[in-house]
């Protein structure tokens, strides 16, 4: 019985080890500041700022007349 439930989880340990080893990646790694050739990461959108909300921003105006 004790050999039944030793074998039982041994295997089971094996499977978990061996799903979460399959982790999908094809291919070597690589870090993005370093791409492998022919492979070109996509540009980054530009900084835009964030507006004001319409009451902060007519708070500031009338600060500005003062």
């Amino acid at each position: 019985m004790i050999r039944t439930v030793q074998i039982v989880a041994t295997a089971v340990i094996v499977m978990v080890t061996l799903s979460t080893a399959g982790c999908g990646q094809k291919g070597a790694l690589y870090l993005r500041d370093s791409p492998p050739p022919g492979v070109k990461p996509p540009k980054a959108k530009p900084y835009e700022p964030v507006p004001y909300p319409p009451d902060a921003q007519r708070e500031r105006e009338h600060s500005e007349d003062r």
